[in-house]
């Protein structure tokens, strides 16, 4: 759902928790990355010693985000994803209130999940949601993901719960001001242009996506995002 990509960052702290110390260059080398399941188990291992660790704690609830935005997996595997991944986020915000990752992950989550089982539109979990986004952009006011993520929840409620196409419209343009290669923020901007018919604006923000390179190790869900922004050129440039 609202996505940032942090797996080098993991998989360096990982590794350097087995006692594997190596360079953030040197992770370029690495032929084959573990698979997020892989980095789960281990973060898994070391939970018991890192229990009063906020840092450790908002790695964990990232690795659970990326599980649960795997579109191949079971429903049910993925909500219990969302599910630990909010516990994890919510033990960093008990450990450090003022971290603002803490307060991304926590929504990131709780919103993914509840978006996943049609509960997104509940005013309970609305007023949630945009507690800690708001906290998180109160404590960051240029962290990507949470503008992301408030733009997107502006965009998608309706008026009476919140919703607000002009404020939808600049905290995503924000996201990608912020962060140029936001490949999923850039995604939604171009489709909440068409979805103002501005064709010409989401085609700029689509071409801008494909003109970077992509990074080989770049994650499945930014492959996919960039593959779904090539089909939607695909269809702006047929006559």
């Amino acid at each position: 759902m609202f996505r940032r990509t942090t797996v080098h960052l993991i998989l360096i702290l990982v590794l350097i928790g087995m006692g594997q110390a190596i360079s953030a260059g040197a992770v370029d080398e690495v032929s084959a990355e573990p698979s997020l399941q892989d980095i789960l188990k281990q973060l898994l291992v070391q939970k018991d010693q890192h229990a009063s660790d906020s840092s450790f704690h908002v790695r964990l609830a990232d690795v659970y985000l990326d599980l649960g935005d795997d579109p191949a997996g079971e429903q049910s595997a993925r909500k219990a994803f969302y599910d630990e991944g909010a516990q994890a986020a919510k033990q960093a915000i008990d450990l450090q209130e003022q971290n603002a990752d803490a307060h991304y992950l926590y929504a990131a989550n709780l919103g993914s999940g509840a978006q996943l089982t049609g509960l997104m539109a509940s005013a309970f979990t609305v007023k949630e949601l945009k507690q800690h986004v708001d906290r998180a952009l109160l404590l960051n006011p240029n962290h990507a993901a949470a503008l992301h993520m408030k733009g997107m929840m502006l965009e998608e409620l309706p008026w009476v719960l919140g919703g607000d196409a002009d404020g939808a419209l600049a905290h995503l343009k924000r996201a990608v001001a912020v962060k140029p290669d936001y490949v999923h923020a850039r995604l939604d901007l171009a489709k909440v242009y068409l979805k103002r018919k501005d064709q010409a604006a989401a085609q700029k923000e689509l071409d801008a996506i494909l003109s970077r390179p992509l990074n080989p190790t770049a994650s499945a869900g930014e492959r996919r995002h960039r593959e779904e922004a090539q089909r939607l050129l695909n269809t702006l440039k047929k006559p």
